[in-house]
């Protein structure tokens, strides 16, 4: 039996985290009622580390082929019974939740679990599709923080594409990064494929359409100017980050900008989120 220090921490509790203040804060900036704002945040903490533990579930075999021990089953920490437990447990208060305040939120609840599996299967595990899934599951918690203040409109799709093309670009840093894992087993991604130089063309393409649609946001009318602040310091910080990711591609620069990209962009967008308030 793992300690729940072990749970815990093999969690990726940043990421976990990062989606909490997504999902939260979107319901935040674009709606009213605490406790609905709040509830957003527990579905986006259990959904998260019930996707995250039915990745581990469905990986754990090629990563522990690969040497890729940042799984907890792969490196023994939590065995393949503890880690199925906690998925029923986590997206089950997700669906609860849902059903509680608004059945709509189902639907990308549904969503974010179908592309996992999807993922896991191999369906959608091609360089492009694998991709275009993460991009997916970051628009889908958007569309959970609007949905759980009862707000659907044209505002809230635009930001969620904003997020898809940001999450789309940013998956070829993750799949740099790993390179020297994956290198080791049959998974084939964006870098492996089409080499470091034409991965980073794509993360470049995904990045300008998330600005573009970032910025149209704001003319939707649903989030104010400090927002549309928030959005240009994005771009001032970020595409300089991208360009010279691209003047310099390795595993360990893209690590490093994937960092910094969670640690300071992501943070941007919440900040928006709260203080583009109208």
């Amino acid at each position: 039996m793992p300690s729940m220090r072990t749970i815990f921490v093999d969690w990726r509790l940043g990421r976990i985290i990062m989606f909490v203040l997504i999902t939260g804060s979107v319901s935040y900036g674009v709606g009213n009622g605490v406790v609905n704002i709040i509830l957003a945040g527990v579905i986006g903490a259990t959904l998260a580390a019930g996707g995250f533990y039915l990745d581990y579930l469905g990986d754990y075999k090629k990563d522990h082929q690969s040497g890729k021990l940042s799984n907890p089953i792969a490196k023994g920490t939590v065995s393949p019974q503890m880690a199925t437990l906690l998925v029923i447990l986590l997206l089950n208060t997700s669906i609860n939740i849902g059903v509680f305040v608004n059945i709509w939120v189902l639907l990308p609840i549904g969503g974010i679990t179908l592309v996992i599996i999807g993922l896991i299967i191999g369906i959608l595990d091609t360089p492009f599709l694998r991709a275009f899934s993460l991009g997916l599951l970051q628009a889908f918690y958007v569309l959970i923080g609007g949905l759980m203040v009862y707000r659907f409109e044209l505002g809230i799709i635009i930001l969620a594409f904003y997020l898809f093309f940001a999450m789309t670009g940013g998956s070829v840093l993750g799949d740099i990064r790993d390179l020297p894992h994956d290198e080791k087993t049959s998974t084939i991604i964006l870098p492996k494929k089409y080499g470091l130089r034409k991965s980073s063309y794509f993360l470049l393409f995904n990045e300008l359409l998330a600005y573009f649609f970032a910025t149209l946001v704001f003319f939707t009318g649903i989030l104010g100017i400090r927002y549309l602040i928030c959005i240009i310091l994005t771009i001032i910080i970020g595409l300089p980050m991208t360009l010279f990711f691209m003047y310099k591609s390795s595993p360990k620069t893209a690590n490093i900008v994937n960092m910094m990209s969670f640690g300071i962009l992501d943070m941007l967008f919440i900040i928006g989120m709260i203080v583009g308030k109208v």
